[in-house]
């Protein structure tokens, strides 16, 4: 046996990516899967993003291992109009996606990981790999499973004395959630009586069903709120692989620490496409057009998705924001433990083999083995087509779903034949 870092060995593949290979590899056999297993943009990137990416692709050289200065001032620029964060470009960080910056202050920070129950499934695996310790907090349905102030206080005065760092992401995945302002204000104030560090994911902030962006509770603690987001979900660019962090100045003496990992691991994002992404953040007003567009596609679509399943009591989270939103099964367990399931990934299983329905269990988002709870992520649909046939109908309705979005109707349909089956 060659020995291996056992942190590292224990780990198993990301869930998103292994159902993503999985219903690919059925396809490829033939058989016909509803996929609301993985949350990629359906959308094109913005042919702007696109130009500027082949007109870059002859720059061959490195740039500087925090990230290109341009790149870091135009982020600065961004984050001030189009989430309201006030960000310093010095303290602008730029790595290959924002699950590397995240990773990569997780083996930075030391202290105790709070995640609240409802959240992105890399999160718990990251800080395992270098045998962190982290705390699931409990969340509840009758509130989105968003997080709240008493459950995070509770928490703090039960272990008062370890440095704890909160991961807190919103728009969510995998409910679809989206915290208020006046939600962020309250976990702020507890933030500061108990000192603690906020990991601040806001790659979704602008997809966001009711305003242009969503709120950041670095708003109301810029102190020790660390934000992080990128160009792989807003701007349908997940293959780029170029996220950003804003390090506040009261972390500053972090800064080196991350300039020498950084230099000792990836050592700086691709040229080219530092420079597509200076063109992505410009936000300008086409480019925002075609955002609010996407954005308003994927809410008319969780609304269908939302209330088809509702009627039948099938549980569900209201989708505000992301490509996501929980599903649950829990007002059927009877009937679904009588047929020999009794955990999400078993029901998962059935549905996949029995339905052709890809379905991403929760306990894979830190719940409980035995809450039939699932993600679902309504983009298995051609964004192309779907945008050009809107400009032609101009309404969104039950027929454009079913023509132009046939795994989710299909998908939808199958669900509830399962259900009324019982």
């Amino acid at each position: 046996m060659i020995p291996v870092n056992k942190n590292i060995q224990q780990l198993k593949a990301s869930a998103t990516l292994v159902i993503n290979q999985k219903v690919h590899e059925l396809r490829k056999q033939g058989l016909d899967v509803c996929h609301f297993g993985f949350g990629q943009s359906p959308f094109p990137i913005h042919k702007s993003i696109v130009d500027t990416l082949k007109n870059s692709a002859t720059n061959n050289h490195y740039l500087s291992t925090l990230g290109f200065k341009d790149l870091r001032v135009q982020i600065a620029g961004f984050l001030k109009a189009h989430q309201n964060i006030d960000a310093d470009w010095e303290h602008i960080f730029i790595g290959p996606g924002s699950k590397e910056l995240l990773y990569q202050t997780i083996l930075i920070l030391e202290g105790t990981f709070l995640i609240p129950k409802g959240s992105w499934v890399s999160y718990g695996p990251q800080i395992k790999s270098k045998n962190g310790e982290y705390a699931i907090l409990e969340t509840y349905l009758e509130n989105n499973f968003k997080l709240t102030p008493q459950v995070l206080e509770n928490y703090c005065k039960e272990y008062p004395d370890k440095q704890k760092i909160l991961i807190l992401n919103s728009p969510n995945n995998p409910t679809g959630a989206v915290y208020s302002s006046k939600e962020l204000q309250n976990l702020a104030e507890v933030c500061k009586a108990y000192e603690i560090i906020v990991m601040s994911d806001e790659i979704y902030s602008q997809i966001n069903f009711k305003e242009n962006y969503s709120p950041s509770i670095s708003v109301f603690y810029p102190e020790k709120t660390i934000v992080f987001g990128g160009l792989s979900k807003v701007f349908s660019a997940g293959g780029y692989r170029l996220g950003f962090m804003f390090l506040p100045k009261e972390l500053q003496e972090l800064h080196p620490v991350y300039r020498s990992l950084f230099s000792e691991t990836f050592s700086a994002v691709a040229s080219p496409i530092q420079y597509a992404a200076i063109e992505a953040f410009k936000m300008k007003t086409e480019v925002q057009q075609y955002i609010g567009d996407c954005s308003m596609l994927l809410k008319e679509i969780a609304s269908y998705t939302y209330s088809e399943l509702s009627k039948i009591h099938i549980e569900c989270t209201k989708p505000q924001g992301a490509f996501y939103f929980l599903i649950g099964f829990n007002n059927f367990k009877t009937q679904i433990n009588s047929l020999g399931i009794t955990t999400s990934e078993n029901l998962s299983d059935y549905l996949l083999k029995h339905y052709s329905v890809a379905l991403l269990p929760a306990s894979d988002f830190y719940f409980k083995d035995e809450e039939l709870f699932f993600r679902l992520a309504f983009v298995d649909f051609n964004g192309d087509k779907v945008i050009n046939a809107f400009k032609k109908t101009k309404k969104i309705d039950d027929l454009f779903i079913k023509e132009y979005c046939f795994n989710i109707y299909k998908g939808i349909e199958q669900i509830k034949s399962f259900i009324l089956s019982f």
